[in-house]
């Protein structure tokens, strides 16, 4: 096993226990803190260092670290205000550095590699040096879509967008990743590998909302076409059982003037921010107050664990996409 290889099996490594204690944490307590991402980038910048390393790459792909890590920061850090120069501290001074040292990555490897033979590019047959730049640009610009998907509420979960821009720079290209195990030979890759898992985390994901209704069904939660638009995202319980276990509480009261006009509602979408363990409670009690009996509650299904869960048929299958384009 040469040094790309051993790289490549221990990105595998790095990614099931990144994505694996995000998931728990994510399952657990409905968040997955910053903390974490920090953290995991530490491995996932020293690989991608011993890469270029091994590869005996161009200075300008070592700047591209610098420009995939200062745009991927983004999703956890501000960016330094330039009129705020002389209130700087070491992390906004550091920061600028990274940018610096990423627009260096930008501009110098443009001038050296921005008019391949684009045929060869997609054919792998470019230079070396040229299709790893080419490669940081595309895990670049993936990276920016994620941030502007989650800006415009594209991506609800700011951890799934955080999870989803580390696994880009962890995996900028299918060359930093073992060959997958069963994809055909001449399978044409086209997407990049984080886009990859959101397809296969995408594609599991759809298999919850029957479910839910099966499970509806069965408990006798459908009774109107109103509780059928809820049945497929939530489950309905008494009040005394709800707990435990974090979830978003759907049946609400909607106040008035006269307490007599209050009225029972149930939202479609939870809450933006999880309540607390207080004012869940709160909630509650006043959903008893009421006279509720029950509730629509939705337990989180968090897309980390199903990100998670795609990662095997990321290394077994690959892209499903490029492998039905190869099919046409």
């Amino acid at each position: 096993m040469d040094g790309t290889s051993m790289l490549a099996w221990l990105r595998v490594f790095v990614l099931i226990c990144c994505l694996g204690f995000a998931a728990r944490s994510d399952y657990v307590s409905l968040t997955v803190k910053d903390r974490h991402w920090m953290t995991w980038s530490a491995p996932v910048t020293i690989l991608l260092i011993s890469e270029m390393v091994i590869l005996e790459t161009t200075a300008s792909n070592f700047y591209m670290i610098a420009a995939l890590l200062a745009i991927s920061s983004l999703a956890v850090l501000d960016a330094p205000n330039p009129r705020d120069i002389p209130k700087w501290e070491q992390k906004q001074i550091a920061l600028a550095v990274l940018y610096l040292i990423g627009m260096v990555g930008l501009f110098g490897g443009a001038s050296q590699h921005a008019n391949p033979d684009f045929v060869l590019l997609v054919l792998g047959e470019e230079s070396p040096e040229t299709t790893l730049w080419w490669s940081m640009i595309g895990a670049f610009l993936t990276v920016l879509v994620y941030l502007s998907a989650w800006r415009f509420g594209l991506i609800q979960g700011g951890a799934d967008a955080k999870a989803l821009i580390l696994l880009t720079v962890l995996m900028p290209s299918w060359a930093f990743l073992p060959e997958p195990l069963f994809a055909p030979e001449e399978t044409l890759f086209k997407l990049p590998p984080s886009m990859v898992m959101f397809l296969w985390a995408s594609a599991v994901f759809l298999l919850a909302p029957p479910i839910l209704i099966l499970q509806n069904a069965m408990r006798g939660n459908i009774v109107s076409r109103a509780d059928l638009k809820m049945a497929w995202h939530a489950t309905k319980r008494p009040i005394e059982d709800i707990g435990g276990k974090p979830v978003w509480l759907l049946t609400e009261v909607i106040p008035s003037d006269d307490d007599a006009d209050s009225r029972i509602v149930n939202r479609f979408l939870p809450d933006a921010t999880t309540p607390t363990v207080e004012e869940f409670a709160e909630r509650l009690e006043e959903l008893q107050s009421h006279g509720v009996e029950s509730a629509w509650i939705a337990t989180k299904h968090p897309f980390i664990v199903y990100l998670f869960f795609a990662i095997a048929p990321l290394l077994l299958i690959g892209d499903p996409m490029g492998i039905l384009a190869s099919m046409t």
